[in-house]
């Protein structure tokens, strides 16, 4: 027994360079052809809280460089961002029970699914391989959002801008969703296109709310004779029963490239000729083909004033309501879009 075991671990060793010689690169020629039924399907429950105690943006050098000739520069820069980050009860889940845009879970349900595919009748994105993420049948719920912003300058106290509240969220995608990713650039040049069509049959929010914790001071110019003095309890203005419509349909394509120029309107000339220039990265977002956002159902809300985040208290005043319908917004093919820095 001991040698055929011996006998074993020998041939198994000899073969193994056998075996990684035969684990070559697989043509995208060679995987077209391939018909069995490879793919990734992805069912899930998940619920999670979200806590941030600080989300911020910097800028070091104030305005410097990048502003207008006219403007006063300052050296001294700041930071801009968010504080007390709070998502509680944010849920992900396949869609069960509701019949939005006709929906029906025993007939309609789609798992998240991972495909790499490519088209050997050239007619899907040129033949090239792409990656189809299919965003399946998701319910993605929310119980509530809050979060203050701020602006503070490096070492000193923030000031806020104020609260932010958004309440009971639920978005429910349609099966038919999806996002392509792939390169359709010959001769192995990188870059990404994001080719997409995401449909909502509906959106809903509790309410969306902007709040002052600290009230009107009540010192200002001749101060507020109308208020009592010291009015200083928070006060919020917003949204309330925000509801979307569906279906709404994102759908197109994006390009993403990033490339540095050594010429031209960005570097301020042309670099080595031009006294000051230099050489920027840019990164380059495009839209090859119209990318197109709609809205078929009305959106509709109630504008309102209250004491709480929620302005739902029997106190709360209703400014008047919104009504939205037929919304679409088309960007035309060849738009685009640089960003670079200053």
């Amino acid at each position: 027994m001991k040698i055929m075991k011996s006998s074993s671990m020998i041939l198994l060793i000899l073969a193994f360079p056998l075996f990684l010689m035969a684990m070559v690169p697989v043509s995208d020629f060679d995987l077209s052809t391939v018909s069995g039924q490879a793919g990734v399907s992805i069912n899930s429950d998940v619920t999670m809280d979200i806590s941030i105690d600080t989300l911020a943006w910097g800028d070091y050098d104030g305005i410097f460089e990048g502003g207008h000739p006219s403007w006063a520069p300052t050296a001294q820069g700041g930071y801009v961002g968010l504080a007390g980050f709070d998502v509680v009860g944010l849920r992900i889940k396949a869609r069960e029970n509701d019949t939005f845009g006709g929906y029906s879970a025993a007939t309609d349900f789609k798992p998240i699914t991972i495909d790499i595919a490519s088209d050997p009748t050239y007619s899907l994105y040129s033949g090239f391989t792409f990656v189809r993420f299919g965003l399946g049948s998701l319910q993605i719920t929310m119980d509530h959002m809050d979060f203050t912003v701020f602006l503070a300058a490096p070492g000193a106290p923030g000031q806020r801008l104020g609260v932010v509240s958004i309440g009971a969220l639920a978005v429910y995608i349609n099966p038919v969703s999806y996002l392509d990713i792939y390169n359709s650039r010959p001769g192995n040049r990188c870059g990404i296109f994001l080719a997409m069509n995401v449909v909502i049959d509906e959106f809903d929010i509790d309410h969306v709310s902007w709040g002052d914790i600290d009230g009107q001071a009540n010192t200002g110019i001749n101060e507020c004779i109308w208020m009592a003095q010291g009015a200083q309890s928070a006060g919020y203005i917003g949204l309330s029963d925000l509801r979307m419509g569906g279906p709404i349909t994102a759908a197109g394509t994006v390009a993403i490239d990033i490339t540095t120029s050594s010429n031209g309107i960005y570097s301020h000339g042309r670099v080595g000729v031009t006294p000051g220039a230099a050489p920027v990265s840019v990164v380059h977002i495009g839209f090859p083909r119209v990318f197109s956002l709609s809205v078929s159902g009305p959106i509709v809300a109630d504008v309102k004033l209250d004491g709480i985040a929620s302005l739902g208290s029997i106190n709360a005043g209703t400014l008047g309501n919104i009504y939205i319908s037929g919304l679409s917004l088309d960007v035309r093919a060849g738009s685009w879009v640089d960003i670079w820095a200053h």
